[in-house]
């Protein structure tokens, strides 16, 4: 395919890294040394141009012959005018935006309304993962699969849990999800059926948000999470107080820009502000900033999302929450023992990825990039085809979580049979397409 990126920043860059090994990318940018930088770590074409100029996205869909332009400018009304103009270039140009302000999500194509085919907001996908994770007590990771109906959530074990010693077979567990992988030890097992739970397993469960939360309910709730502080008035911490806030949970942001809490004030109903550094110690003792059930961190800083971890830990919260930005901090956010990390890059790069491939077999990297979903559409050239689960030898490192099957969702035990035009949802840590060909058959992956 070939696509074209307006704009190199940290969502253009994302975008460029996560599809340029596949597609023929072309990146449009007025920042030539933003430009060269790109260039020599890339394989992509680039413009120096303005990318808001219709002149300029003409020549770059007629020269480029492009098949998709994403748009990821800093301003919103701008990535949406992209993609209208592009469409009257050329009608059957796939158009994607990126947006930030909740107000500028427009209805798309599939809505019904032509401009715009897909809309992306990182950041209204970051709040929506963090209520996520702040509503689920035991939950350290979450994932949507919204294309599905379902969702997959990471729980860790504590030595107090209902769970603790009972086999994964014999759990009464909700009907509607499923155990598909347990990290012991930071080795993945896919086996998992046999399994006795241990303190400091982290469960992988796939299913829908109601049965996510079933399961959370029966791992064991010791403190029911009610009060929560999020430090940063930004997009995200906004979004994610309203969310709290529309759940009657006690919500309290704090940020410094007296402006922005005026408005903070006024727009969020059912609210705490207070107009505060949280970096002052004197502030995080008045404000009880480390008493909350969970601690948000949604800054746009790093080093300060990292230092107002790293102080919660030390104070012992009940639940830390925090963001990343930038790739290179990941390990650091890891080595210091912050389990529930959300990293901006990732989110862009999944969504980047669906964009560019169909619904039908969309791809999702894991916690661990290594690790990845993806779906596998049983057709004539598939090893699946008429065969039972049982039959099969699947290796370990590959698990089939579920299959998708007309309007419901399957979750396979040995006498499932496989039939044509089944969606199977599938885990697995296999870097090769080679193996994963030898499993499923050679339209097993879909490129991405």
């Amino acid at each position: 395919m070939k696509v074209i990126i307006v704009g190199a920043g940290e969502v253009g860059r994302v975008s460029a890294e996560t599809i340029s090994n596949v597609h023929d990318v072309l990146v449009i940018e007025r920042d030539e040394t933003v430009l060269n930088v790109l260039k020599s770590r890339l394989n992509v074409s680039t413009l120096k141009a303005d990318g808001t100029n219709p002149k300029t996205i003409q020549y770059a869909i007629e020269n480029h012959d492009a098949d998709m332009i994403i748009a990821t400018l800093g301003s919103d009304s701008e990535n949406l005018f992209l993609c209208l103009m592009a469409k009257r270039f050329k009608p059957s140009i796939i158009t994607v935006s990126s947006v930030n302000n909740p107000d500028y999500m427009i209805q798309t194509s599939d809505q019904g309304v032509e401009g715009v085919d897909t809309i992306i907001s990182p950041e209204l996908i970051t709040a929506q993962k963090m209520y996520k994770l702040c509503v689920l007590e035991n939950a350290i990771d979450y994932e949507s699969m919204a294309n599905m109906g379902t969702s997959v959530a990471m729980f860790t074990v504590e030595p107090q849990h209902d769970i603790v010693g009972k086999v994964v077979m014999h759990l009464k567990m909700p009907d509607d999800c499923t155990v598909f992988a347990i990290y012991r030890d930071e080795v993945m097992h896919t086996e998992v059926e046999t399994m006795e739970i241990h303190p400091g397993d982290k469960i992988c469960v796939f299913g829908t948000d109601e049965a996510l939360k079933g399961f959370n309910e029966l791992m064991g709730v010791e403190y029911p999470a009610k009060n929560f502080v999020i430090l940063g008035g930004s997009i995200v911490g906004r979004n994610l107080a309203r969310l709290l806030a529309a759940d009657k949970l006690n919500v309290k942001i704090i940020d410094r820009d007296e402006a922005l809490c005026r408005d903070m004030a006024r727009s969020l109903t059912g609210v705490a502000i207070a107009c505060a550094d949280f970096i002052d110690p004197d502030v995080q003792n008045n404000e009880s900033i480390f008493r909350s059930d969970a601690l948000i961190t949604t800054s746009h800083a790093d080093d300060t999302n990292l230092l107002m971890s790293m102080t919660a830990q030390r104070h012992n919260s009940r639940k830390v929450i925090t963001r990343y930005f930038t790739k290179e901090y990941e390990d650091i956010f890891q080595y210091t023992g912050i389990e529930t990390i959300i990293g901006y890059y990732r989110i862009i790069s999944n969504e980047i990825t669906k964009s560019t491939i169909s619904d039908e077999t969309a791809i999702m990297t894991a916690r661990d990039q290594d690790e990845f979903y993806f779906v596998h559409m049983v057709d004539q050239q598939s090893k699946l085809l008429d065969r039972y689960l049982g039959d099969m030898m699947v290796p370990e490192g590959v698990r089939i979580v579920a299959v998708k099957r007309d309007d419901g969702i399957v979750y396979p035990r040995l006498d499932t049979r496989f039939q044509k035009d089944d969606a199977v949802i599938v885990f697995t840590s296999f870097s090769k397409r080679t193996d994963l060909i030898r499993v499923f058959g050679k339209s097993s992956i879909p490129e991405v």
